[in-house]
């Protein structure tokens, strides 16, 4: 019996450019996924890639510039959000199919507001399901769905590999763009041994010495003064606001994901390093689509091994 791939693309807002990669990379190398997954941003890629828009779409993701994104969408207060997504997605609807008429099992998880509980999307528009899964509470509007009022499926669920199972796939690849999160980093304690005090800057003269020497012994000093003073910056730095609310939210995805995979876990994790995205940068798609083509053709050989077992 040959086995049935499942792939899922977990959520990450703009790093979701990386599921493109992936996507591009498992056509590269005639692999063809039997299911696909999604949340959030990964229900949109997944979503556009079955319904022939990838191309539209990843066209329109590397011409994008900082803050152009948001010209697709409409400033309204209602419904628990600010931002109205529907105006990006009508922009794409004429790709629009049934999840049903689909050639490839696909589903996207989102969370009920009114249970707190994942809601597993698997039928109807695939446009609609995509917005659904990514209806970032606060920001963008909840979606009423079958008299729920649903949002972001991230915050039950961000990388749905149960989801993926219950669609019929044997083998499951999951995509955890939080998997490397973006955390202070420059607010761990400095490595053991750094010197701690400011050493002087001046010379002692030494006859003899030639001026190779005397230059090696300059340069080796600069660069202990510079690590010094990255410490003492670091020390005394303090959080800022809004890198602050990006480590939390990529924190929060990472610990749930794990404690999600725990129960249910994938036979191989991708895990493209995202660290350095923040999820705003959505004019960064060459990188990111260059990221994920890069983890799963790092792969490419278990996953093989994975299908032929």
């Amino acid at each position: 019996m040959t086995k049935k791939l499942g792939v899922v693309l977990g959520s990450g807002a703009a790093r979701g450019w990386a599921h493109v990669g992936v996507l591009r990379a498992l056509e590269d190398i005639g692999i063809k996924p039997d299911v696909v997954a999604g949340c959030s941003v990964g229900a949109l890629v997944g979503g556009a890639w079955l319904i022939g828009a990838l191309d539209d779409f990843e066209a329109w993701a590397r011409e994008l510039k900082p803050l152009s994104y948001l010209k697709r969408f409409d400033l309204k207060i209602a419904r628990g959000g600010f931002v109205d997504a529907e105006p990006a997605f009508e922009a794409f609807r004429e790709f629009d199919k049934n999840i049903e008429d689909l050639p490839v099992r696909f589903a996207a998880a989102a969370t009920d507001l009114g249970t707190g509980e994942e809601v597993w999307i698997t039928e109807g528009s695939v446009l609609d399901a995509a917005r659904t899964s990514s209806a970032v509470p606060v920001v963008f509007h909840a979606v009423r769905h079958q008299d729920r009022w649903l949002v972001d499926g991230a915050l039950a669920n961000p990388a749905p590999v149960a989801l993926a199972r219950h669609l019929g796939a044997d083998v499951v690849i999951s995509v955890d763009l939080n998997a490397v999160p973006r955390v202070l980093d420059r607010f761990n304690p400095q490595p053991p041994g750094l010197p701690v005090t400011q050493p002087s800057t001046t010379l002692p003269a030494a006859p003899g010495l030639s001026g190779a020497v005397t230059k090696l012994i300059d340069d080796t000093r600069r660069k202990i003064n510079q690590q010094v003073g990255f410490a003492r910056a670091r020390i005394n730095a303090s959080p800022q606001l809004f890198e602050t609310a990006y480590a939390a939210a990529d924190i929060f995805q990472m610990h749930l994901a794990r404690a999600n995979a725990k129960i249910c876990p994938p036979d191989l994790l991708l895990r493209p390093d995202m660290r350095d995205a923040f999820p705003t940068a959505f004019d960064r798609a060459d990188e990111f689509i260059e990221e994920g083509r890069r983890a799963l053709l790092a792969e490419r050989a278990t996953i093989e091994a994975l299908l032929s077992d």
